[in-house]
């Protein structure tokens, strides 16, 4: 008798220390930014302004998207319109002592940004790159240099 309540009780135990995979790991947030930024985002536009060794704007343009960037606390998941197939990276908060600061990586690539003007609806990432080319899309041997390229993401919460 005592086999018998035995193996319900093993298959009980099996079945309920299982961890289901589809369940998502809840990362706890690092800051007040960390959190509220958790969700879907849309970048809506990037606004990117190069600048001379002496300060002065040699080139602005900015382009509209409609890219979706979700963020669960560790990983971005980004969606472009048309592609089937979205990315996955990483993201973190690398300095305890400034909350606005996040890198974004893939592979061995890093990217830095400072977040400004954060809120529940909309936010905004900076990234500044020393001797950046322009035109964007132009090959390399026919860009201009400029001293600093300074790129403006804007993204809107998702409703």
């Amino acid at each position: 008798m005592k086999k018998l309540l035995l193996i319900p009780l093993l298959f009980a135990l099996v079945f309920t220390s299982c961890k289901d995979d589809d369940e998502e790991e809840f990362i706890p947030p690092v800051s007040d930014i960390d959190a509220t930024m958790r969700g879907e985002w849309i970048n809506t536009q990037i606004k990117r302004v190069y600048y001379s060794i002496d300060d002065e704007v040699m080139f602005e343009d900015s382009v509209q998207y409609q890219t979706a960037f979700r963020f669960d606390g560790k990983r971005v998941t980004i969606s472009v319109p048309g592609n089937a197939n979205p990315e996955v990276l990483t993201y973190r908060f690398p300095d305890p002592n400034d909350p606005n600061i996040i890198e974004v990586q893939q592979g061995s690539l890093t990217g830095r940004y400072k977040i400004q003007n954060f809120s529940n609806s909309e936010m905004y990432w900076v990234e500044e790159k020393e001797w950046a080319g322009f035109p964007e899309g132009a090959p390399d041997d026919q860009k201009t240099t400029s001293r600093l390229g300074v790129f403006t993401w804007k993204f809107d919460r998702k409703q």
